[in-house]
Order: C-alpha cells, then structure tokens, then sequence
C-alpha cells in the first residue's frame, strides 16, 4: 500500500523532524510505501509551483491512504487534503493535543490521532498500520 504522508516541517521544529523519520520507518516498518511530498519534490528538483503541483496530484492517483501531520502553517498540505478527500482517499490526521485544528480538517479526516509527543504518535500509527493489510 502507498501512503501519502503530508506535514509542514518549519525550520528548527525538532519535534516535526523527528515525526517525519518516525513515520517514514513506521510506515515501511508496516509494509508499506511512504512518499513524503517535501523529499520528493526536492528529489525530483521541481521549485516551480506549476511543475510540482500536477507532480503530487498524479502521485495522489496511486496513494491507498493519506496521514496528515498538522500544523497551522500547512499550506500546501490543505491543497493536497482536498484532492484526497475529492478521490474518496482515506485520510487520518495527526495532531497534538491541546493545538486548535481547523473544522474543515477535522471535516476531511477519517481518522484522528491526538498525540503528546512523538513517541506516543508512533505507536499509535504503527497500531493503526498494522492493522491494514498491505
């Protein structure tokens, strides 16, 4: 299965960091296929919106499940929320406890995980992973 991992990693979030490294290792940790948009873009070298955008809405076509991280500063990832939620893609948002989260994001996700650190968010996703058959 391709999942679709989407965050805004602002410079110097050392907790957001980590996520990332703990979501890619859960999630093939699980027996799955993350792409993480970010790494990819910059793989791919595309720094023009017009060149990444219809970049990410074709790897969308093939993604079996989107796992938001949010954060306020999730522009990009909105964007990409709202093509998943148009293809009927399962999405799960990931949010820390206690941080106000958009109505419309809570309107998309099929799944919530509230989490106090980065700890407790990976054992909870590689729960839910598990319990997927790839």
């Amino acid at each position: 299965m391709k999942i679709f991992l989407s965050l805004k990693v602002p410079r110097g979030d050392e907790e957001l960091e980590a996520i990332i490294l703990q979501f890619e290792d859960a999630i093939r940790t699980a027996g799955h296929i993350p792409f993480v948009a970010t790494e990819e873009i910059a793989h791919a070298g595309l720094t023009d919106p017009k060149d990444f955008m219809p970049f990410v809405r074709d790897e969308l076509t093939d993604c079996d499940l989107m796992i938001v991280v949010y954060h306020p500063e999730l522009r990009g990832g909105l964007i990409e929320v709202g093509m998943a939620y148009e293809r009927h893609t399962p999405i799960w948002l990931c949010h820390k406890e206690g941080k106000k989260i958009s109505s419309s994001m809570l309107g998309c996700a099929d799944e919530i995980f509230r989490y106090a650190g980065v700890d407790d968010l990976r054992e909870k996703i590689l729960t839910a992973l598990s319990a997927i058959k790839g």
